[in-house]
């Protein structure tokens, strides 16, 4: 009978340490980093879309005008973010009511934009984007491709008269943008900053110990 106990929480220790450790490793997977866009010396080209706070509501800006007057017209806005040093950007967290499609570009170390990720149809307003490969950058923009406020712009901008488009404004709407979060991987100094759950792992392996001498 004392062997079969004993068999028996040997079987429960070792399943316990078999489900711990599978559980740390997913929680490690999941462990990102400080949000970068909010690091001291990040520049915006509109400070509301990285001032912490999902109560303040920004809108991304709209490129520079061409000398044609339809393309300028139709051109797109942009949302960019500068970090002051290079950082590996492995999410990207859009916060916006009204957007539904945009494209990710990031910096080389040229100053030259790479667009790397495409959404096409976007139905939440809080967009988590995991990026296929981290990118190290000190750059990233939100260009807006479509978002819910662009037909009724257009109504508005543009006029019909004998068979001639007549524009008066855009007809792509800006987005509105209350915050856009940068993330990498958890660094050893993220890690080193969570003493509790180094506490709980020492607690459970002495758990753990006491069973086995049990």
């Amino acid at each position: 009978m004392r062997f079969q106990s004993t068999l028996a929480y040997l079987f429960l220790a070792f399943s316990f340490v078999a489900f711990y450790g599978c559980t740390t490793g997913i929680i490690t997977e999941q462990t990102w980093s400080k949000n970068y866009a909010l690091m001291e010396g990040v520049q915006a080209n509109d400070p509301a879309i990285v001032d912490g706070d999902l109560k303040t509501v920004g809108q991304s800006q709209y490129v520079e005008a061409s000398s044609d007057i339809v393309q300028s017209h139709h051109a797109s806005s942009e949302s960019v973010i500068l970090l002051p040093v290079p950082k590996s950007i492995h999410r990207v967290v859009v916060h916006s009511s009204n957007v539904k499609a945009f494209d990710i570009w990031v910096a080389d170390n040229q100053g030259r934009w790479e667009r790397i990720k495409e959404l096409k149809s976007v139905k939440q307003k809080v967009i988590d984007v995991r990026l296929n490969r981290a990118v190290r950058t000190t750059g990233v923009k939100v260009r807006i491709v479509r978002t819910s406020d662009d037909a009724e712009l257009r109504q508005k901008n543009i006029q019909r008269i004998r068979g001639w488009r007549i524009y008066s404004g855009h007809v792509r709407a800006p987005a509105k943008i209350s915050e856009i979060e940068l993330y990498g991987f958890a660094s050893k100094e993220d890690v080193e900053e969570a003493p509790s759950a180094i506490s709980q792992e020492e607690a459970e392996e002495k758990e753990l110990d006491e069973l086995l001498d049990f």
